[in-house]
């Protein structure tokens, strides 16, 4: 099961991080959608494994998530997920109305956008922790939930049987509104590293 991190100290200090970057995220993500609203819900910070990490965005839902690994201070993965509705709404909104006729221009839009909003986020992060942290190319995946995030923890390096999941739940105004959740994967001894960093 997933499980909360012990030490309310280290807790604090990872739910400060996940605030600022998901933040920078979330305000990033307002500027690419024409200034609209994208509301973002208070930070979790579990302990868990692969497959209760899927559990999170809902086991066997269809997704569609942009992700992208973390090359610098940290060694994991960033994740922009949302279900398949709304990420054909995302779509659709970037696109200004105009349909998609291939399949890699849908792809093209959610890979730009997972692009901006981890570039955001990890510049944020690492403005705070002094380490230079830069995404790598991003890789768009549809399908079940538990497929994605399987996929994308097995690039995490280090032990992903247990790994730290730092998550955040947005919804964007829009019509109709496009909602999904950020999730930031890292693995145990790049954990130890940032806490280490923050001075906890």
């Amino acid at each position: 099961m997933s499980q909360p991190l012990h030490s309310d100290a280290q807790l604090d200090a990872l739910r400060e991080v996940a605030n600022i970057g998901c933040g920078h995220a979330a305000n990033a993500l307002s500027r690419l959608m024409g200034g609209r609203k994208v509301d973002l819900s208070i930070p979790r910070v579990l302990l868990t494994g692969p497959s209760d990490a899927a559990e999170l965005l809902g086991g066997a839902a269809p997704v569609v998530s942009g992700w992208l690994g973390i090359q610098g201070g940290l060694r994991g993965a960033l994740l922009l997920v949302l279900p398949q509705q709304d990420g054909a709404a995302l779509e659709a909104l970037l696109l200004e109305g105009q349909p998609a006729i291939h399949q890699a221009e849908r792809d093209s839009v959610m890979a730009e956008t997972a692009n901006i909003v981890a570039s955001a986020c990890l510049s944020a992060m690492g403005r705070l922790t002094g380490w230079k942290l830069v995404p790598t190319v991003p890789t768009v995946r549809r399908g079940r939930a538990r497929d994605v995030v399987a996929d994308a923890v097995g690039q995490v390096e280090g032990d992903a049987s247990s790994v730290v999941v730092l998550e955040a739940r947005f919804l964007a105004t829009a019509a109709p509104p496009v909602g999904g959740q950020l999730l930031l994967v890292l693995a145990r001894d790049s954990i130890r590293d940032l806490l280490a960093r923050l001075g906890v």
